[in-house]
């Protein structure tokens, strides 16, 4: 059996209405036609889009690659994975602060542990560099 690290959390943020937050998602969410080709099982990459002025995500430009799960109703609605919806109105409400203008993904299903740990690193770099505050990090 494998053994996981033990992180400790990070300490809560003081004030979301000035937290710049993103979202980081291994439930494969990705613009139609999967442009990156993130594999649906045993990913080799993450991928980061351009979110910038994008309050809802539609069946029209946005699917899973995921072939961890039935895509049906993620498809139908890709905000049931990657909640921007959600996100701009607690943004235009300034409960948040800002919404991160690009989101990261990749495919959990089958993934070895040494990728995703190599995955999350370097979008952690992303997110520092980017002065990010809060990651939601949805799955399936």
């Amino acid at each position: 059996m494998p053994t996981f690290d033990r992180i400790p959390p990070s300490p809560a943020i003081g004030d979301l209405r000035s937290a710049k937050i993103a979202l980081v998602t291994s439930g494969g969410i990705v613009p139609l036609n999967n442009p990156d080709r993130i594999e649906a099982a045993s990913a080799s990459k993450f991928a980061e889009y351009n979110i910038a002025g994008v309050d809802d995500l539609t069946a029209d430009t946005y699917q899973t690659c995921h072939g961890g799960y039935d895509p049906t109703y993620a498809n139908d609605d890709p905000d049931r994975i990657l909640p921007i919806d959600a996100l701009r109105t607690l943004e235009k409400a300034g409960i948040i602060g800002k919404m991160h203008d690009y989101y990261y993904v990749t495919v959990g299903n089958a993934t070895s542990i040494a990728s995703s740990q190599e995955f999350g690193k370097a979008i952690a770099e992303k997110l520092k560099a980017a002065d990010v505050d809060g990651v939601i990090l949805t799955s399936t």
